[in-house]
This record gives structure tokens, C-alpha cells and sequence, in this order.
């Protein structure tokens, strides 16, 4: 191994130890206890989660894998169904529903390329029951895709959202899908999306016969990108993610967003309704997998949101709009 090769291994071991936002090296030794337990089961899982009487359900299977009802469409975001994700750390508890009661899927709905968004072994769970379903990314993330039964959809996000809050709009089994801004950062293992300044992420609007949901997937806050995603959808649904932090009252990272700006994106948008996500499944390096749940409780309290954001159990299914 000549220098120049051997000064990068180090440079790259050096930040591998010293980057804490999706810490490889702290996730793995902060999740040793949980190999050696069994994830949490949950009780009386929903058999049936598709309703005839329904315009907008959904049900949390878990982190930010959440089941979509826009009547007669169903959609899945970044699915992750197995006990594990990328060898290193374990669920605390188990998905909120079993792979095979998971209905035909029209959109699977993919976010960034990590580990814990993009679960390869989930979407061969998925790959028989949902054979052709729209699997929708954004670009750069296909590198890490293998040959999937799917139909691959790549779409732009203005390589990392430079100028613009609205990277492409296309029209998909007459579902509107649009790739939004998000302020997160790509690449597979968390550390080569650093190191390359992989632009591989998003957020998504998905509108469907007079329906607006928002899924943010993972992002940190911006004071002025979520204020044009607000002014210019009507949403009704949003998911954002609380976690992972440590002191959970804090505003969040460039990169991730916790209570208090999760919040502040959900006032910003204008939506009616809010699910928090990207919490209570895995253990990061920063906190206990519910620690960001009682931060956002406490916010509800004291700002008067109990009407309008829905913390959910996992496996628990909410329905928004009946017909």
C-alpha cells in the first residue's frame, strides 16, 4: 500500500471515530447489549390494515417505515422490516406488523441510502407480494441498489437541493410524486457520504385524489425551505423525525432534526396532522431508543398539539380521513 493510500485509510478511520451523527463505530458499541436480548413484542398486530371505508390511514411499523392508505393507493416509506440493520445494530422492538400482512404496495418510497432507510433484505420481503411496484429514490442512490423485481424510479433533488426546494415532480400510477428539500447527506455508510459529499437524499410530497401527504425521511431544520414547502403544498399528513439526540430539548444538528425542530418543520409546512418518526426501534449512539418521545410530549403539552400531532405506538394505525 503506497502513502497517499495508507494517509486515507487513517484519515478515514480518524473520522470514523469522531463523526456522531450516524456514528458507525459508537452505533455498533452502543448496541452490544442488544444482540444479547430479544426485541419487544408487540401485541395484537393488525391483520388487515387496508379498509374499504378509508381515505387516509397510517399505521408505524416502526423508525421511519410507515404503511400509507390514500384510498385505494398504498404506499411504504423506507422500509425496514428485518431484526437487523447493516449488522450493527439490532431493533428493540419488533416491526409493527409481519412482512406478510403487508398488502400489495403501489410506491415504495426510498429517502437516502443508509442503512436504516434502505434495507436491502426488506425489500425482498417485499419484492414477491409488491413484483412492479413503483420503487421511487433519488438519484445517486441506484449504485447501492441490487436487481430488484421493482420498477426503478429515480428522481432529481437539484444534487442536495443547492438552489431550489423542489427537485422534480413526476406522475406515478397516478399518484403525484414530488422530491422536496431535505438537509441531510447521502452515500451508504454514513462516512462515505461525508468524505464524497454524496448528494443521494430526500423528501417527498405525495398527493393522490385530493390528498398531501409530506415525508421527510431525514433531515435537520432550515428557517426558510420548509416555509416555500408550506406555502406552496396543503398537507395533511406529515411524518418528521425526532432522533436521534442526546439532550433531546436541544435544537437538532445540521443534519437531523430533534423535538423542538421537528416541530418548528410542522408549523412550517402548514400541515394538518403530524406523526413523529425515526425514533423508538434502534439504539443510537446518542440516547435510549423513546428518549426523543418524551421531549416531543412535553412540547405538545405546553404548545397545545395534542389535535394535531399523533405520536404513535409501534404497529399502531391511525385514520385521519374516513369516506
Amino acid at each position: 500500500m503506497n502513502n497517499v493510500k495508507k494517509y486515507l485509510l487513517f484519515v478515514l478511520c480518524i473520522l470514523m471515530l469522531t463523526i456522531t451523527s450516524c456514528n458507525i463505530f459508537y452505533i455498533a458499541v452502543r448496541n452490544v447489549p442488544v444482540f444479547f436480548s430479544h426485541s419487544r413484542a408487540v401485541a395484537n398486530k393488525i391483520k388487515d390494515p387496508i379498509k374499504a371505508d378509508v381515505r387516509l390511514s397510517a399505521l408505524w411499523i416502526g423508525h421511519s417505515t410507515v404503511l400509507l392508505q390514500m384510498d385505494d393507493k398504498v404506499i411504504i416509506t423506507d422500509p425496514f422490516l428485518s431484526n437487523t440493520v447493516g449488522e450493527l445494530a439490532r431493533r428493540v422492538v419488533d416491526p409493527g406488523i409481519d412482512p406478510d400482512d403487508i398488502p400489495r404496495c403501489d410506491i415504495i418510497l426510498i429517502s437516502h441510502p443508509h442503512f436504516d432507510h434502505l434495507c436491502l433484505s426488506s425489500l425482498g420481503m417485499l419484492e414477491d407480494r409488491s413484483s412492479g411496484a413503483a420503487l421511487i429514490f433519488p438519484e445517486g442512490t441506484e449504485k447501492f441498489l441490487p436487481s430488484m423485481n421493482f420498477e426503478f424510479i429515480r428522481m432529481r433533488n437539484d444534487d442536495g437541493y443547492l438552489h431550489t426546494y423542489i427537485g422534480e415532480r413526476r406522475t406515478i400510477n397516478n399518484v403525484v410524486v414530488t422530491t422536496v428539500f431535505a438537509r441531510h447527506w447521502g452515500g451508504r455508510y454514513g462516512l462515505d457520504g461525508y468524505v464524497w459529499g454524496d448528494n443521494s437524499y430526500t423528501s417527498y410530497i405525495i398527493q393522490y385524489n385530493g390528498l398531501t401527504v409530506y415525508y421527510a425521511g431525514d433531515t435537520g431544520y432550515d428557517t426558510v425551505m420548509f416555509k416555500k414547502i408550506g406555502d406552496n403544498f396543503n398537507i395533511d399528513l406529515a411524518m418528521i423525525p425526532i432522533g436521534p439526540c442526546a439532550d433531546c430539548t436541544n435544537t437538532g444538528t445540521r443534519t437531523h432534526a430533534f423535538p423542538p425542530d421537528a416541530v418548528m418543520i410542522f408549523k412550517d409546512i402548514k400541515a394538518k396532522w403530524m406523526i413523529p418518526i425515526h425514533y423508538g426501534t434502534l439504539y443510537f449512539a446518542q440516547a435510549q431508543a423513546d428518549m426523543p418521545l418524551e421531549t416531543l410530549r412535553s412540547i405538545i403539552k405546553t404548545d397545545n398539539l395534542s389535535d394535531m400531532i399523533f405520536p404513535l405506538n409501534i404497529g399502531e394505525q391511525k385514520v385521519f380521513i374516513k369516506k
